[in-house]
């Protein structure tokens, strides 16, 4: 069991062992809640989204992207009127 105390910013140092022993690195969101006359200091769960987040990566940018697509969507649009006739 480790002793810590609480600094005149209200600080608590975690000692190593405890960082280690729970993979807790540097700057990582810890929950705070109080249970009694206890204080509870969980790590903080992800959410899909921040789990996810960077995972789709895109080479261009969204408005590139949307160009794109109008523009490929007006030539098979030009495009059909010259398949009907060739019919």
């Amino acid at each position: 069991m480790a002793v810590s105390r609480v600094d005149k910013m209200g600080r608590v140092y975690l000692p190593k062992d405890v960082r280690h022993a729970l993979s807790i690195t540097s700057d990582e969101p810890l929950d705070v809640n109080v249970v009694g006359e206890k204080i509870v200091l969980e790590k903080k769960r992800r959410s899909v989204a921040e789990e996810s987040r960077g995972i789709f990566k895109l080479k261009k940018r969204i408005g590139d992207v949307d160009v794109q697509i109008r523009k490929e969507s007006a030539r098979a649009g030009a495009g059909e009127p010259r398949r009907i006739r060739r019919r």
